[in-house]
């Protein structure tokens, strides 16, 4: 799906199909040692190089050539962990 900048998604435990050359899903969340949030995210085929990647507010990570930007890790050390993305370009 394409999407317009601006968009919002959210990425929680396992898979979102929404992305344009997605899946993007999380796979772990936590507090690291700073106090601040963290998420394991999981890609799709053209981060095949590193499958998955760690994400902090403010972040920026691209899938299928749009580029988007973590703005918000909620409730990191819960099973009900999600992020908000916001696509910026």
């Amino acid at each position: 799906m394409s999407h317009e900048v601006g968009a919002q998604e959210k990425i929680s435990y396992g898979r979102n199909d929404r992305f344009l050359g997605g899946p993007v899903g999380g796979g772990a969340f936590w507090v690291d040692d700073g106090g601040a949030s963290v998420a394991k995210i999981g890609g799709p085929k053209e981060w095949r190089r590193t499958p998955m990647i760690d994400v902090r507010v403010g972040d920026t990570f691209s899938v299928g050539g749009q580029v988007w930007r973590v703005t918000d890790i909620v409730d990191a050390d819960s099973p009900s962990a999600y992020l908000l993305a916001t696509r910026v370009g």
